[in-house]
């Protein structure tokens, strides 16, 4: 990493120590870190700086990864490991019971068609591990408890579910994308990996919610939104 300047070594060793910031909070740190190495600037770009980082951080398999939470169209910037095993990124301080818990869970909400699944279902999940010892639902409320604290699951109390965090959207992205192609879109307005939101009625591309609601405050001039696919009118459910 001989081509990393100070701020950068700063900036890294900051947020590996949180492991994800919101945009802000790595735009404001960022700041700070060049402040830090006697280079002030108002005109700090995020961007490229992350690709300045990245190009020496992926000798060492790791990245400075961005993200877009799905339930608040929030923007985050997290320090990932990009060579370890996907799903084991979880499983630092879990048991192999607790990392099939996961999965299970995981695998349960990409599979839906609402891109969630609601807390009773989540907790039960919990039973189905394969195991001579159980999981028990006390245990199980404790690692859900734990995965929301993480950012590795969302927990929406309006509906009582859960959808993926943050983390699993920006970690575990391409993991969900190798390993459940079949069932999966990209937002047809951010061409990110959609797994909570809406698909067009008529031809069935999906969009973020958060997505949506933007093209549709930009677009809706008479009255009505067309999808940008099908041109069939859409209506926002967020």
């Amino acid at each position: 990493m001989s081509h990393l300047s100070t701020e950068h070594y700063a900036f890294i060793q900051a947020i590996s120590a949180k492991r994800i910031l919101s945009e802000q909070e790595a735009q404001d740190l960022l700041v700070q870190c060049f402040e830090i190495a006697e280079k002030p600037s108002l005109q700090v770009d995020l961007n490229e700086q992350i690709s300045k980082m990245n190009s020496q951080l992926a000798n060492l398999f790791f990245e400075v990864r961005r993200g877009t939470c799905e339930n608040t169209g929030r923007k985050y910037v997290a320090f990932v490991n990009s060579k370890e095993d996907e799903l084991s990124k979880i499983c630092t301080n879990h048991s192999a019971q607790d990392l099939t818990y996961f999965r299970m869970i995981l695998e349960s909400i990409v599979l839906s068609d609402v891109g969630y699944l609601n807390s009773t279902d989540t907790l039960t999940l919990c039973s189905n591990v394969s195991d001579q010892k159980k999981i028990t639902f006390s245990h199980g409320k404790q690692l859900l408890s734990g995965w929301v604290k993480e950012r590795w699951l969302l927990e929406d109390k309006t509906n009582n579910s859960f959808q993926l965090g943050i983390r699993a959207l920006i970690e575990l992205g391409q993991y969900i994308q190798a390993g459940y192609s079949d069932h999966v879109a990209n937002c047809a307005i951010c061409r990110n990996l959609c797994i909570y939101g809406q698909r067009c009625g008529e031809c069935n591309i999906k969009f973020h919610h958060h997505c949506l609601h933007h093209f549709i405050s930009r677009t809706k001039t008479n009255g009505d939104v067309r999808c940008p696919n099908c041109k069939a009118e859409l209506l926002s459910t967020s």
